[in-house]
């Protein structure tokens, strides 16, 4: 039986910012991850990503990295942020130095000034991300990104975006707005103006594909594909969410992706993390999730390792011949 090795992990829902494409800021609950659950997850996960809510809001986030770090040694972590609590950020990243060197932070911009103000409805938001990754550089850490997500009404933002995370020296993400009954439930939350989508995500695979780097390869087929995900509603490649991949809620609920409403089992429920992937349960979420259409990272990573000749040959001829979108 295989265990997904890559796993988001959203260890509490409680938010310091009101983002116009989420409502978890709007969920009041001090309920979070247990610790004695975080221990179940594992081992010899790959992937690891501490989301929520604001995780640095999680009382035992420090403990939460330790936790992970013992039962999955090997494991790429990262926690996603917005970035706003400098202070608080600060004094716990000097913490989890000590046990994870190579930590990393994700930190969502959605626009440069005023508009990340507004898509994440936080005065100074944008001064506030800045002035927190500036400080973390100074402790050395380099293992982080900026993180956009698009919609219309910001789009024409994206290159600007990554141009910053050029000049800041940090790597690049992207995602685009969607919707999940257990995580996202936003009316909002929909792509309507292609064309300006077009332009913006031409701008950035061609800049990524000057390159000759294979991670920035990747994120040139990644954003060429979420393209069309978002034109077509069909993704280019299978989806492997439950069976390489996973969502976690601050409940304990397991899910095969974030955006996914077919629960496959509680951590509460079992002794170890395998066990939720042994019942007919979590088997019949997988199956319904197979044909579900979506083009995140967390759902995309390892559909694009399973079929990365698939992606080097769209790199090639990428390359050598015009984009055909």
């Amino acid at each position: 039986m295989k265990i997904p090795k890559d796993v988001v992990l959203a260890i509490t829902y409680k938010c310091n910012s009101k983002c116009r494409m989420c409502n978890i800021w709007q969920n009041d609950s001090e309920l979070g991850l247990s610790l004695s659950e975080i221990g179940k997850i594992g081992p010899n996960l790959e992937e690891i990503n501490i989301s929520g809510g604001e995780p640095f809001l999680h009382p035992e986030l420090v403990k939460v990295v330790e936790i992970l770090v013992k039962n999955n040694p090997k494991a790429n972590i990262i926690i996603s942020t917005n970035g706003f609590a400098t202070d608080l950020i600060k004094q716990k990243i000097s913490q989890i130095l000590q046990i994870k060197p190579d930590i990393g932070l994700a930190f969502s911009l959605d626009g440069i000034g005023h508009v990340h103000n507004e898509v994440r409805g936080i005065p100074n938001g944008y001064q506030k991300v800045l002035a927190t990754i500036r400080e973390l550089q100074d402790f050395g850490i380099k293992n982080m990104r900026l993180a956009f997500t698009a919609g219309d009404y910001n789009i024409d933002q994206l290159f600007k975006v990554y141009q910053l995370s050029r000049q800041l020296g940090l790597e690049f993400t992207l995602a685009a707005v969607h919707n999940a009954d257990n995580y996202f439930n936003i009316a909002d939350n929909k792509i309507k103006n292609i064309d300006q989508f077009k332009i913006q995500f031409e701008q950035l695979i061609y800049s990524e594909l000057k390159s000759w780097n294979l991670k920035k390869w990747g994120r040139a087929y990644f954003a060429y594909a979420l393209y069309h995900y978002l034109k077509t509603g069909q993704r280019l490649l299978p989806n492997y969410s439950g069976q390489d991949s996973v969502f976690i809620d601050p409940q304990s609920n397991v899910y095969p992706a974030d955006v996914s409403s077919h629960v496959m089992g509680s951590l509460k429920d079992v002794n170890e993390f395998e066990d939720i992937f042994k019942t007919k349960q979590a088997q019949q979420a997988i199956k319904l999730e197979q044909n579900k259409q979506n083009w995140m990272i967390c759902t995309a990573r390892s559909a694009m390792k399973r079929h990365r000749w698939k992606v080097l040959f769209w790199v090639i001829k990428s390359k050598l011949f015009k984009i055909n979108f």
